[in-house]
Protein backbone atom coordinates (compact mmCIF):
# COMPACT_ATOMS: atom_id res chain seq x y z
CA UNK A 1 0.00 0.00 0.00
CA UNK A 2 1.61 3.14 -1.29
CA UNK A 3 1.73 6.00 1.22
CA UNK A 4 0.44 3.47 4.04
CA UNK A 5 2.75 4.10 6.51
CA UNK A 6 1.87 7.89 8.22
CA UNK A 7 4.03 9.29 10.33
CA UNK A 8 4.69 12.70 12.44
CA UNK A 9 8.31 14.23 11.93
CA UNK A 10 10.25 16.49 13.62
CA UNK A 11 11.75 19.00 11.97
CA UNK A 12 13.25 20.74 14.50
CA UNK A 13 16.90 22.23 13.28
CA UNK A 14 16.37 19.32 10.14
CA UNK A 15 17.63 21.23 6.74
CA UNK A 16 14.91 21.67 4.19
CA UNK A 17 14.11 22.58 0.72
CA UNK A 18 11.60 24.19 -1.54
CA UNK A 19 11.90 24.50 -5.13
CA UNK A 20 9.27 27.22 -6.30
CA UNK A 21 8.48 30.74 -5.55
CA UNK A 22 4.87 30.73 -5.91
CA UNK A 23 1.60 30.73 -3.65
CA UNK A 24 2.03 26.77 -3.38
CA UNK A 25 5.74 26.87 -2.70
CA UNK A 26 4.93 29.45 0.10
CA UNK A 27 2.30 27.40 1.95
CA UNK A 28 4.76 24.32 2.45
CA UNK A 29 7.78 26.99 3.20
CA UNK A 30 5.74 28.25 6.47
CA UNK A 31 4.33 25.07 7.24
CA UNK A 32 8.14 23.60 7.31
CA UNK A 33 9.45 27.14 8.93
CA UNK A 34 6.64 27.00 11.64
CA UNK A 35 7.82 23.40 12.21
CA UNK A 36 11.37 24.49 12.79
CA UNK A 37 13.08 23.95 10.36
CA UNK A 38 16.14 25.41 8.78
CA UNK A 39 15.02 26.00 5.54
CA UNK A 40 15.94 27.24 1.81
CA UNK A 41 13.73 28.37 -0.68
CA UNK A 42 15.54 28.04 -4.23
CA UNK A 43 13.29 30.15 -7.05
CA UNK A 44 14.30 32.90 -9.80
CA UNK A 45 11.20 34.90 -8.35
CA UNK A 46 9.51 35.31 -5.58
CA UNK A 47 5.54 35.58 -4.85
CA UNK A 48 4.78 38.52 -2.97
CA UNK A 49 3.49 36.27 -0.11
CA UNK A 50 6.71 35.23 0.55
CA UNK A 51 7.88 38.86 1.90
CA UNK A 52 6.45 37.95 6.03
CA UNK A 53 8.21 34.50 5.84
CA UNK A 54 11.62 35.92 4.61
CA UNK A 55 11.39 38.62 6.88
CA UNK A 56 11.43 36.47 9.97
CA UNK A 57 15.19 35.07 9.28
CA UNK A 58 14.13 31.70 9.09
CA UNK A 59 14.17 31.40 5.37
CA UNK A 60 17.06 31.48 3.39
CA UNK A 61 16.66 33.04 -0.41
CA UNK A 62 18.36 31.36 -3.56
CA UNK A 63 17.41 33.51 -6.05
CA UNK A 64 17.96 30.94 -9.36
CA UNK A 65 16.12 27.73 -10.18
CA UNK A 66 16.96 23.92 -9.42
CA UNK A 67 20.62 22.99 -10.23
CA UNK A 68 22.77 19.55 -9.48
CA UNK A 69 23.62 19.16 -5.84
CA UNK A 70 21.10 21.53 -4.22
CA UNK A 71 19.91 18.47 -2.12
CA UNK A 72 23.49 17.62 -0.93
CA UNK A 73 22.88 17.49 2.98
CA UNK A 74 18.87 17.87 2.83
CA UNK A 75 16.59 15.87 4.90
CA UNK A 76 13.29 16.62 3.37
CA UNK A 77 12.47 18.64 0.16
CA UNK A 78 9.56 19.87 -1.77
CA UNK A 79 9.23 21.10 -5.56
CA UNK A 80 6.32 23.64 -5.84
CA UNK A 81 8.02 25.06 -9.07
CA UNK A 82 8.67 24.39 -13.09
CA UNK A 83 7.71 20.88 -13.39
CA UNK A 84 10.46 20.21 -15.93
CA UNK A 85 12.86 19.84 -13.16
CA UNK A 86 10.78 17.40 -10.38
CA UNK A 87 12.30 14.36 -12.92
CA UNK A 88 16.03 15.64 -12.09
CA UNK A 89 14.90 17.15 -8.41
CA UNK A 90 13.88 13.52 -7.48
CA UNK A 91 16.62 11.37 -8.50
CA UNK A 92 18.92 13.62 -6.83
CA UNK A 93 16.76 12.96 -3.92
CA UNK A 94 17.00 8.84 -4.32
CA UNK A 95 20.91 9.38 -4.71
CA UNK A 96 20.95 11.62 -1.23
CA UNK A 97 18.22 9.55 0.30
CA UNK A 98 16.67 12.87 0.84
CA UNK A 99 12.30 12.62 1.26
CA UNK A 100 11.11 14.12 -1.64
CA UNK A 101 7.45 15.54 -2.84
CA UNK A 102 6.46 17.03 -6.20
CA UNK A 103 3.36 18.62 -5.70
CA UNK A 104 0.81 17.28 -8.00
CA UNK A 105 3.03 14.80 -9.20
CA UNK A 106 2.74 11.15 -7.92
CA UNK A 107 5.76 9.48 -9.66
CA UNK A 108 7.82 11.37 -8.26
CA UNK A 109 6.80 11.88 -4.74
CA UNK A 110 8.11 9.99 -1.33
CA UNK A 111 5.36 11.52 0.40
CA UNK A 112 2.05 13.08 0.28
CA UNK A 113 0.65 15.73 2.35
CA UNK A 114 -2.80 14.62 4.52
CA UNK A 115 -5.47 17.49 4.50
CA UNK A 116 -5.09 18.65 8.20
CA UNK A 117 -7.19 19.88 11.03
CA UNK A 118 -5.33 21.78 13.98
CA UNK A 119 -6.05 22.87 17.54
CA UNK A 120 -3.71 23.59 19.54
CA UNK A 121 -1.52 20.15 19.86
CA UNK A 122 -3.83 18.58 18.32
CA UNK A 123 -3.45 17.18 15.19
CA UNK A 124 -5.91 15.21 12.75
CA UNK A 125 -4.10 13.98 9.32
CA UNK A 126 -6.65 12.22 6.58
CA UNK A 127 -5.28 10.96 3.49
CA UNK A 128 -6.88 8.57 1.03
CA UNK A 129 -3.24 7.92 -0.60
CA UNK A 130 -3.53 10.09 -3.46
CA UNK A 131 -6.41 8.34 -4.60
CA UNK A 132 -8.96 11.65 -4.16
CA UNK A 133 -7.45 14.18 -1.95
CA UNK A 134 -11.10 15.80 -2.46
CA UNK A 135 -12.49 13.63 -0.19
CA UNK A 136 -10.16 13.83 2.74
CA UNK A 137 -10.54 17.39 2.80
CA UNK A 138 -14.23 17.14 3.62
CA UNK A 139 -13.94 14.43 5.98
CA UNK A 140 -11.35 17.07 7.62
CA UNK A 141 -13.75 19.78 7.30
CA UNK A 142 -16.76 17.56 9.08
CA UNK A 143 -14.26 17.08 12.04
CA UNK A 144 -13.25 20.83 12.61
CA UNK A 145 -16.91 21.00 13.24
CA UNK A 146 -16.34 18.34 15.76
CA UNK A 147 -13.47 19.28 17.16
CA UNK A 148 -13.41 22.62 18.38
CA UNK A 149 -11.03 24.88 20.86
CA UNK A 150 -12.05 22.82 23.86
CA UNK A 151 -9.48 20.23 22.69
CA UNK A 152 -7.08 22.62 22.56
CA UNK A 153 -7.92 23.67 26.29
CA UNK A 154 -8.09 19.94 27.36
CA UNK A 155 -5.04 19.06 25.84
CA UNK A 156 -3.37 21.97 27.80
CA UNK A 157 -4.64 20.87 31.15
CA UNK A 158 -3.67 17.34 30.74
CA UNK A 159 0.16 18.83 30.00
CA UNK A 160 -0.21 20.16 33.35
CA UNK A 161 -0.89 17.19 35.46
CA UNK A 162 1.35 14.62 33.16
CA UNK A 163 3.89 14.85 35.46
CA UNK A 164 2.14 14.62 38.63
CA UNK A 165 -0.38 11.31 37.21
CA UNK A 166 3.11 9.84 36.74
CA UNK A 167 4.01 10.53 40.17
CA UNK A 168 0.89 8.96 41.52
CA UNK A 169 0.49 6.41 39.71
CA UNK A 170 3.43 5.03 38.67
CA UNK A 171 2.17 1.77 37.62
CA UNK A 172 1.64 2.27 33.33
CA UNK A 173 -1.02 -0.17 33.25
CA UNK A 174 -3.01 1.85 35.99
CA UNK A 175 -1.60 4.69 34.76
CA UNK A 176 -3.79 4.18 31.54
CA UNK A 177 -6.79 3.07 32.98
CA UNK A 178 -6.90 6.74 34.04
CA UNK A 179 -6.01 8.70 31.10
CA UNK A 180 -9.08 6.80 29.58
CA UNK A 181 -11.15 7.77 32.53
CA UNK A 182 -10.21 11.83 31.99
CA UNK A 183 -10.70 11.63 28.28
CA UNK A 184 -14.12 10.37 28.88
CA UNK A 185 -14.97 12.27 32.00
CA UNK A 186 -17.10 15.44 30.80
CA UNK A 187 -14.20 17.57 31.19
CA UNK A 188 -14.10 18.26 27.93
CA UNK A 189 -17.91 19.19 27.97
CA UNK A 190 -17.78 21.55 30.15
CA UNK A 191 -14.70 23.28 28.76
CA UNK A 192 -17.10 23.14 25.46
CA UNK A 193 -19.77 25.49 27.29
CA UNK A 194 -16.78 27.62 28.76
CA UNK A 195 -16.47 26.33 31.98
CA UNK A 196 -12.77 25.67 32.51
CA UNK A 197 -12.98 26.02 36.63
CA UNK A 198 -15.54 23.05 36.27
CA UNK A 199 -13.72 20.87 33.76
CA UNK A 200 -10.57 21.39 35.90
CA UNK A 201 -12.58 19.65 39.35
CA UNK A 202 -13.52 17.13 36.74
CA UNK A 203 -10.15 16.03 36.44
CA UNK A 204 -9.24 16.42 39.86
CA UNK A 205 -11.51 13.77 41.63
CA UNK A 206 -10.50 11.33 39.28
CA UNK A 207 -6.71 12.13 39.87
CA UNK A 208 -7.48 11.81 43.31
CA UNK A 209 -8.87 9.04 43.29
CA UNK A 210 -6.87 7.49 41.20
CA UNK A 211 -4.23 7.80 44.07
CA UNK A 212 -6.40 6.72 47.03
CA UNK A 213 -6.99 3.45 44.56
CA UNK A 214 -4.53 2.74 42.29
CA UNK A 215 -6.06 -0.47 41.18
CA UNK A 216 -9.36 0.62 40.16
Amino acid sequence: MRYGYPVFLDLEGQPCTVFGGNWMAEEKARGLVEAGARLTVIAAELDPSFGPLIATGHCTWVARDYQAGDLRGCFLAVSAGDRQYNAAIWEEGQRENVIVNCLDDPPHCRYIYPSIHRQGDLVVALSTTGRCPALAVRLRQRLAEQLGPEYATFLEMASQVRDRLARLVPDFGARKTVWYQLVDSPAIEYLRKGNRPQAEAELEVIIRRSHQNPSE
